[in-house]
């Protein structure tokens, strides 16, 4: 067996990526709307019919409450702001916190689980142990408790999910390292006296490097969801209020359920959206990457 290089690693995410577009229709619909979720998101600041009112700097108390309308396409909320555009910014904010964590935790991970494989037995020890205590500790509250002693603000809330999310790639790629420290294109490189760091670099990272991309893709719906989720619960993560929010919206759409349901549904409905494509599209890649578990939806009969 031998190093893959970078360009090689790449194919093989294309490839799979190409499998699993052509035989799983699913995969073709996250997927889809996954690229329109981007793009959106994107544009979202150009095309907000309310700019200013879906950055939180301006509001319209007259228009308080309002049902969806062709001025209103998805209504205004308890200070007049236009839900839409308060939905768009939202959708920005959260995917880009959301790419920011699971970029920084998956590169971090994976250095930290490969040289854990290669460290001396006593240091992968250490670092086993404290890697398995994070991942035990429940994620969302260890997160929210960061967040708060660093501040509350929206980087406070990215460094805290960064340090939970992180061990999770850590772990899994020590494990995948170490069933490759004992092969002789690692082995080698370390008798002949190259540094850790080399064979990380190019021996190891080049092979496990796919399947930790698929994996991080798969996730991003789950950190989107974990900031919303903190920002519901706790009220950390912005800097007011008035900041566009999902997981705020949401908890301040429950105050007029009743009265105006769509400040409500829209916040709620694209968590919804994003926590089920990117349920399908990780699904269908991790499938088609481990063929054995496929279909194994038939078991729960």
């Amino acid at each position: 067996m031998s190093s893959l290089p970078l360009r090689s690693t790449i194919e093989d995410i294309t490839s799979l990526l190409t499998r699993t577009w052509r035989k799983r229709p699913g995969f073709r619909v996250s997927l889809i709307i996954m690229i329109v979720l981007f793009t959106v998101a994107a544009l979202g600041p150009y095309i907000a019919p309310y700019p200013r009112q879906g950055l939180g700097v301006e509001i319209d108390v007259t228009n308080a409450l309002l049902p969806p309308s062709p001025k209103h396409i998805l209504g205004t909320d308890s200070l007049g702001r236009d839900v839409l555009s308060r939905v768009l910014f939202a959708l920005g904010r959260g995917l880009y916190q959301s790419l920011v964590v699971v970029a920084v935790s998956l590169v971090l991970g994976i250095v930290v689980g490969s040289f854990t494989a290669l460290a001396p037995r006593s240091i992968e020890a250490v670092v086993s142990y404290v890697i398995e205590l994070l991942l035990a500790l429940p994620s969302i509250l260890l997160a929210a408790l960061l967040a708060i002693l660093l501040g509350g603000t929206a980087t406070s809330i990215t460094v805290a999910l960064i340090v939970t999310w992180f061990p999770w790639y850590a772990r899994v790629s020590y494990l995948q390292a170490r069933g490759l420290r004992e092969l002789d294109f690692v082995r080698i490189p370390l008798y002949y006296g190259l540094s850790r760091a080399y064979v990380v670099v190019k021996h190891i990272g080049p092979n496990i490097l796919a399947p930790m991309i698929v994996e991080a893709l798969s996730d991003m719906g789950s950190v989107v969801l974990e900031i919303s989720s903190i920002t519901f619960l706790f009220g950390i993560g912005i800097g007011s209020f008035e900041e566009p929010d999902l997981g705020m919206m949401v908890a301040n759409g429950l105050r007029d359920l009743v009265r105006a349901p769509w400040v409500f549904t829209a916040p709620a409905a694209i968590l919804a959206l994003i926590a089920i494509v990117f349920t399908v599209f990780g699904e269908a890649v991790y499938e088609e990457h481990h063929p054995i578990l496929r279909r194994r939806w038939w078991l729960w009969f």
